[in-house]
């Protein structure tokens, strides 16, 4: 069995603030894409709900997924996103099939 983690992470922006969010996450896909540890990074916009922001991640492994939260660039997303996610919640899965 493989050790790869699939990360799906929701988010919900503040009211207003959708397209400020978008913005911020965006910059974040290239150069998590560029991880060493990363097997796919897709951020999606919630065709019912403008407001909700959907990333599906696949990872080599936990390792991987500590190096991608310490990385610049995730950081100044997080930074970024300060006061503008009133929602968020983040699921580490494991294939069982």
């Amino acid at each position: 069995m493989s050790n790869e983690i699939t990360v799906v992470a929701v988010l919900r922006a503040a009211e207003g603030s959708a397209d400020q969010v978008s913005e911020i996450l965006s910059r974040a896909v290239a150069p998590s894409r560029a991880e060493a540890g990363c097997r796919g990074y897709v951020l999606h916009r919630d065709r019912s709900d403008a407001q909700r922001f959907v990333f599906v991640e696949q990872w080599a492994d936990m390792e991987a997924i500590e190096l991608h939260r310490q990385a610049p660039h995730y950081q100044a997303m997080g930074q970024a996103l300060a006061g503008l996610i009133v929602e968020r919640d983040v699921m580490l899965l494991d294939a069982q099939a």
